[in-house]
C-alpha cells in the first residue's frame, strides 16, 4: 500500500474513537488509555496552537492552592503532568530493566483520560459522535449515578 498523508488531527480523532469502543465494550482498558492518552496529546497541541488552553491548562489553578496547602515546596506544573500521565507514560515507556511492574487501577486510568481527551475535543469545536453520546450516558449512569428515563 503507498504511503498516504494524514491530517494528526483526524487520527487522534480515530484513536478517540476506538478508545470509546475498547472501554465501552469492557475489552482492554491499557488499549483505551494509551489511544486516548496519544489522542489528548494530540489535542492539546492544537489548542495551544489556536492559543486556547487544555483540559490540564484550566484545572492545574484549581489543584494548585489545594495542593500547596499540604506542601513545603510549591506545586510544581511538571509535577502535576506527571502524576496526571503516570499510568499512560508507564505503559508506553520503560527506562530500565527493573521497571517490570505497573500498579494501577486501569479501568480508571482509561476513564479519566478519555474524559480528558472529549474535553479537550470539545474545546477545539468538534462535534460529539454517536460513541461520544454513549460514553456520557455510561458515565452519568455508572459514575455520576444518574438514571436514564425512558
Amino acid at each position: 500500500m503507498p504511503e498516504q498523508t494524514y491530517k494528526r488531527i483526524d487520527l487522534a480523532k480515530e484513536q478517540l474513537e476506538i478508545a470509546l469502543e475498547m472501554f465501552l465494550l469492557r475489552r482492554s482498558f491499557i488499549s483505551a488509555l494509551t489511544l486516548a492518552g496519544a489522542a489528548e496529546e494530540i489535542f492539546g497541541q492544537a489548542l495551544i496552537q489556536c492559543g486556547e488552553k487544555t483540559t490540564l491548562q484550566n484545572e492545574y489553578p484549581l489543584i494548585e492552592p489545594v495542593e500547596n496547602l499540604f506542601r513545603k515546596e510549591p506545586y510544581k506544573w511538571s509535577e502535576f503532568t506527571e502524576g496526571k500521565n503516570r499510568v499512560r507514560n508507564a505503559a508506553k515507556h520503560m527506562k530500565d530493566a527493573s521497571q517490570t511492574m505497573v500498579t494501577a487501577d486501569m479501568e480508571d486510568e482509561a476513564l479519566w483520560m478519555i474524559v480528558r481527551t472529549l474535553d479537550n475535543h470539545t474545546r477545539l469545536g468538534f462535534k460529539p459522535t454517536p460513541q461520544m453520546h454513549e460514553f456520557e450516558d455510561w458515565f452519568n449512569k455508572n459514575v455520576v449515578g444518574l438514571k436514564h428515563e425512558v
